[in-house]
């Protein structure tokens, strides 16, 4: 029987990784799902759907140097090579990100489960938001990492970013998982999250964003899972998107 962590997990956001960012958001707004391209920073560049608390990220690595020098950078450090083939490879689902209410309890319970867990701040000088990641050495590529943030995410969303709304007709259900032995992995993630899976071992619902693994050789995160309006049936920069 799996046991609820203390840390409430909600899913928080997925990587896209592409070869060009505007060229990424242009696709999802043509395909009904309003994105925006931040400047490049440290490197890098991102966009994101947003749909509320919740996000997509749209991104790619502009300055290979600047970005491995920076904070981000060494701390994707190890999951770098993926990324890069990815990217090259057209664009793809990278991981996703969990939400919980305190990433240094989180790195604690993980490392006293025997997990290899590496726990990072990220503060902008100036800047009145700051969050935690905590990043796992000893999972599958596609694993999650788990973020908290100070002030509150919603705090964050509704003071400095003006709020939700603007995530058009469609919301996120979920996303699909493509790995060799789907219940397997549905159970490695079930445990590390402490959330049931669904009956047929293969769907984790954490809040936000259900986790579904089907079998394939991918071993990546090769879906978006829409709901509400009509949502499309398309691809963008590698990563396949349709109705849930």
């Amino acid at each position: 029987m799996t046991t609820q962590a203390p840390e409430t997990p909600e899913f928080d956001h997925l990587l896209h990784g592409v070869p060009d960012v505007p060229s990424a958001v242009a696709a999802y707004t043509a395909a009904g799902l309003p994105a925006h391209v931040n400047p490049p920073y440290l490197g890098f560049q991102n966009g994101a759907w947003r749909l509320d608390v919740r996000y997509v990220e749209i991104l790619t690595v502009v300055d290979h140097a600047e970005f491995a020098d920076s904070p981000y950078g060494r701390a994707m450090a190890p999951m770098m090579p993926f990324v890069t083939d990815q990217i090259a490879a057209g664009g793809g689902g990278l991981n996703f990100a969990v939400n919980v209410t305190d990433a240094t309890a989180t790195t604690e319970r993980l490392r006293r489960a025997g997990h290899e867990v590496e726990l990072v701040t990220f503060a902008k000088e100036g800047s009145p938001v700051s969050f935690r990641e905590a990043f796992l050495a000893d999972a599958p590529r596609w694993a999650p990492f788990f973020i908290s943030y100070e002030p509150d995410r919603q705090v964050i969303l509704d003071t400095y970013r003006g709020g939700g709304g603007r995530r058009g007709a469609h919301d996120l259900a979920g996303f699909v998982i493509e790995t060799p032995e789907p219940a397997v992995a549905a159970d490695w993630l079930s445990r590390l999250l402490c959330l049931p899976t669904t009956a047929d071992g293969t769907v984790v619902p954490l809040p936000g964003g259900h986790v579904h693994f089907t079998a394939g050789p991918a071993d990546r995160i090769t879906t978006l899972l829409l709901t509400d309006g009509t949502p499309p049936t398309t691809r963008v920069a590698g990563l396949d998107v349709r109705p849930a």
